[in-house]
């Protein structure tokens, strides 16, 4: 006779062990990456290619007034680094330029898992974790989007040729 007992304990075992191989990796592919927010990645719309980007750094938050974001100098984020048709990721904030001189601001955190948005294609901005598209003019995600909630819109300020979030 064959004993029951021991033949459960392997496929728990055996379950166990392939929960947490899938599991774990899959998790942290979710997980924070440990950066400050502080780097953005800027695509230039008017390159060849859409996916282009390059690092840029914008100074963070001043947690003396409110939640604004400036750049050095107190003169807030330059609009000239915005792309019309892309857009850059200032923390947890994304700033676009849907078309010339029209700018829109959105929360960076994907509404499907809360990963920080990692880049702009063709018009829409990407999640990098499950490949969620939302649109740069109004934040909506694609139909085939595994996000089905728009990114939240955050106020921005746009004077003199600068960009102030908060």
């Amino acid at each position: 006779m064959t004993d029951t007992r021991s033949a459960i304990s392997r496929r728990r075992a055996l379950s166990g062990a392939a929960t947490i191989g899938i599991g774990v990796p899959l998790l942290a592919a979710c997980g924070d990456d440990g950066s400050d927010g502080s780097a953005q990645d800027v695509t230039d719309a008017t390159s060849p290619s859409a996916t282009t980007k390059r690092t840029t750094t914008a100074e963070p938050t001043d947690p003396g007034t409110e939640g604004s974001s400036t750049a050095a100098g107190g003169g807030g984020i330059p609009t000239s680094e915005v792309p019309v048709g892309g857009g850059i990721i200032a923390g947890e904030t994304v700033i676009t330029q849907p078309t010339e001189g029209e700018f829109k601001a959105f929360s960076a955190v994907c509404t499907h898992q809360g990963c920080i948005v990692a880049s702009f294609s063709d018009g829409f901005v990407v999640c990098p974790c499950h490949g969620s598209h939302f649109a740069i003019d109004t934040g909506q995600p694609t139909s085939d989007s595994l996000a089905t909630a728009p990114l939240g819109s955050v106020d921005i300020t746009v004077a003199d040729g600068a960009i102030t979030i908060g």
